[in-house]
């Protein structure tokens, strides 16, 4: 019988002390001191297992951002024709990432990524990554004649990503809920894709 990888295991663990560091203490409070204490080790004992913070955290933000994909993928399979895939991408897109705290994750340290390639370019590939999702659902739409686009498939999908982009920052700051949210982004849809969603 193969013995556990507990390198992994400690990996991981450092890892969700991270993530619960920085849900309640944010950017700025996600400290090398900080995840080592809610992990239970030293500082030093953290740099056994990552380089650094900035190491650290491009792994929080990349797990966070794997996390925020496979919800909405999810919620998306489950729904049976293109409009009702369409709802379920943009509820899941604007509110999905929020019980498990990705939201927060992606928006606490977004900043980083102006100073970090590696985040940068972390961020730019969750765009594309959300974007083929909606391209995906537009063009089977469009081609079955449920969707009757005013704009190029590729601009309604990046333009629906930029909104639940901005607008999840309102909902995370409690400027706007989540069900104004998704009727927003779902009104725009309708009118970029000339349907109504129901």
């Amino acid at each position: 019988m193969a013995r556990p990888n507990r390198s992994a295991e400690r990996r991981l663990a450092i890892l969700d002390a991270a993530r619960g560091v920085a849900v309640h203490e944010g950017a700025a409070g996600t400290t090398l001191r900080a995840i080592a204490t809610a992990a239970g080790m030293e500082p030093s004992g953290v740099l056994y297992y990552f380089d650094g913070l900035d190491d650290l955290v491009r792994e929080l933000v990349f797990a966070a951002s794997d996390r925020f994909i496979e919800t909405i993928r999810t919620a998306v399979a489950t729904a049976v024709d293109p409009a009702a895939q369409l709802v379920a991408a943009i509820e899941a897109g604007s509110t999905g990432g929020l019980a498990g705290d990705e939201s927060r994750i992606l928006y606490e340290f977004w900043s980083y990524g102006l100073r970090d390639p590696a985040l940068n370019d972390a961020d730019h590939a969750l765009d594309r990554r959300q974007v083929e999702i909606y391209r995906q659902i537009l063009d089977d739409g469009a081609a079955t004649g449920v969707f009757r686009p005013r704009l190029d498939v590729d601009a309604v999908a990046w333009a629906l990503v930029a909104l639940e982009d901005g607008l999840v920052m309102d909902i995370l700051a409690g400027t706007k809920t989540r069900d104004e949210v998704v009727t927003l982004i779902r009104s725009v849809a309708e009118s970029m894709l000339d349907v109504e969603l129901g």
